[in-house]
């Protein structure tokens, strides 16, 4: 019966969503109603807002967004991203591997802001050539997440290790092909796009590559400082924004003006909206419910586990979440019996959650950058991860 409650709650939103509710609103109302089935009182759930709110993960992922629509403004005020895509188009004559090469380059930073930072860029490149919103929304959102199945660059994939037993190496090894099949996987929908050839290859490729790294340059200076030096993403970002600011000599009106214009409190407010529906989430214990009302079913026991990670994927949204949870649900149930293709396939099913879930921040701010249809970019988003989940079924049987 609680599993149930949590369902009803998440069926709710997600009709409220496809509907286009504002989803800011609609994870606040959830928060609120999650709460009163769970007996919650109204002191207590103003506790559960303010730890939400004073939470140094949530101030860190606002902070971290702010900072990014930022930079990507500038950029595209001072001519970056147009001289960036400029030099993509001198080296591929077929813009659909640009679209898809853009997301992937910005995922290799592990940052809730990525798809944010590469949206734009991808509406840029698709921009008057008859490519839906819908579309433009899948590419950027699907090919940004390609190396989150296996790099350890990203905590998912370091606290999977940690909390099953299994040798990070060994994890790595045996997720890896996912990563490679997610890119196949994706492809139906990308190669159905328009070629989108223009023009010829420019002939000075020497020029093209000088434009296209003095181009990049800011965003290769953050994945630098991210991945090499284990800077913070809000640190890296702050830094590169402000020597870009000092060296084209930005005036505290021009810094102003910036401001004024880039930042988005209404996208700010969404992310608050989720944070403190987690956060309700969490004190509640309602993921807890799940359990009981999953073994019931009759079916294996693998099985169970699997639907739990794509719950709990779905419900959070976040890897580091469902990762947190179902883990130790499951070492507590299996004991010492966490054998490699196990692990493997409730990663792969929560992650498959996480991507199907409009609760996803970088699916959230995607649809609503490109004013997509919900609904819509959900249908494309089933099928390659339908056959990621029939993939990891038949793998856990052969291993």
């Amino acid at each position: 019966m609680e599993g149930l409650k949590l369902l009803l709650v998440f069926s709710l939103i997600v009709f409220l969503l496809v509907r286009r509710a504002p989803l800011g609103p609609v994870m606040l109302g959830g928060a609120v109603l999650l709460a009163a089935l769970y007996g919650t009182g109204p002191a207590a759930f103003l506790g559960m807002v303010w730890r939400a709110t004073e939470s140094p993960a949530t101030w860190e992922l606002i902070s971290v967004l702010a900072l990014i629509m930022l930079l990507e403004h500038f950029l595209g005020q001072e001519g970056y991203l147009q001289r960036m895509l400029r030099g993509l188009e001198g080296l591929f004559r077929d813009r659909r591997a640009i679209i898809a090469l853009i997301p992937a380059f910005i995922g290799l930073m592990p940052s809730a802001g990525g798809a944010l930072f590469s949206a734009p860029l991808v509406g840029q490149v698709a921009s008057g050539n008859g490519i839906s919103a819908e579309q433009k929304s899948f590419v950027n959102y699907y090919y940004r997440h390609i190396w989150e199945y296996f790099l350890p660059l990203y905590p998912g994939v370091l606290l999977t290790s940690e909390l099953s037993g299994v040798p990070l190496p060994q994890l790595i090894a045996g997720l890896a092909p996912y990563g490679l099949l997610v890119i196949l996987l994706g492809l139906p929908a990308l190669l159905r796009l328009a070629p989108l050839r223009e023009g010829e290859v420019p002939s000075n490729r020497r020029e093209v590559i000088r434009e296209l790294f003095l181009s990049t340059l800011p965003i290769l200076v953050v994945l630098g400082l991210v991945l090499g030096a284990h800077v913070g993403v809000a640190a890296a970002v702050g830094a590169v924004l402000v020597c870009l600011l000092v060296y084209h000599r930005y005036t505290p009106a021009r810094v102003y003006l910036l401001l004024r214009e880039a930042i988005s409190v209404k996208t700010l407010v969404l992310v608050w909206g989720i944070m403190v529906f987690k956060q309700v989430l969490v004190d509640t214990r309602a993921v807890e419910g799940l359990s009981p009302l999953l073994a019931a079913l009759p079916v294996p026991h693998f099985l169970v586990f699997g639907l739990l990670g794509l719950l709990v994927g779905m419900l959070t949204g976040l890897m580091v979440a469902f990762v947190g949870i179902v883990f130790p649900l499951v070492a507590a149930a299996m004991g010492d019996h966490l054998g490699l293709p196990l692990v493997v396939f409730i990663f792969i099913s929560g992650f498959t959650g996480t991507m199907l879930t409009p609760l996803h921040l970088c699916l959230a701010l995607t649809v609503d950058f490109f004013k997509a249809d919900l609904l819509k970019v959900l249908r494309m988003l089933a099928g390659p991860e339908t056959a990621l989940m029939a993939v990891a079924v038949v793998a856990y049987f052969l291993g």
